[in-house]
């Protein structure tokens, strides 16, 4: 797991938990932004800070992938948020011009794949796959790219790797 996306949990654990839950949570564990580390790792740390939180693993994932598309995301990248539109322009680029950069710089990096189409005028189709099973995750940073943007999207999941399917295969639609 790319070292960023430590970052941004650590940032969403700052702003959920007392400082005593912060450190029974992290205790003195750093990561450094720029590197990859073992998905094991991070499977571990996002449990002990899911837990402290109290929240379902699900609702947990799409609050941290909205706060990290708000915050974390919009400060490593804002050049990308302000040449795009909106939500679905943001989302066409994303791979080959985040991903793509990512897999290139760092290495041991491996972001997800993503395939993304154009559904008509408004609303794109999503094809996520990675063996992490982060689908709620990916939920929660196309809803936090919207709200970037001011706008409403309905998300619908048509197609989920934990049921088996070979790509979790999301519809967004713009609301507005």
């Amino acid at each position: 797991m790319h070292g960023l996306v430590f970052a941004a949990l650590r940032a969403f654990s700052e702003t959920k938990l007392a400082p005593d839950a912060l450190t029974r949570a992290w205790g003195d564990v750093a990561h450094d932004p720029t590197l990859a580390y073992d998905d094991g790792v991070f499977e571990r740390q996002l449990t002990r800070v899911r837990e402290a939180v109290g929240t379902p693993p699900d609702a947990f994932e799409r609050e941290l992938g909205a706060f990290t598309a708000q915050t974390v995301f919009v400060d490593l990248f804002p050049g990308y948020y302000a040449e795009n539109a909106g939500t679905v322009d943001f989302l066409l680029g994303l791979e080959e011009q985040i991903h793509e950069v990512v897999r290139a710089t760092i290495p041991g990096a491996r972001p997800p794949h993503l395939h993304i189409q154009r559904l008509g005028r408004l609303g794109v189709l999503v094809s996520y796959t990675s063996d992490r099973g982060l689908c709620r995750l990916l939920e929660g940073l196309v809803l936090g790219t919207a709200a970037f943007y001011r706008e409403q999207v309905a998300i619908e999941e048509i197609q989920c790797m934990r049921l088996g399917d070979a790509a979790c295969v999301f519809t967004v639609l713009q609301a507005d």
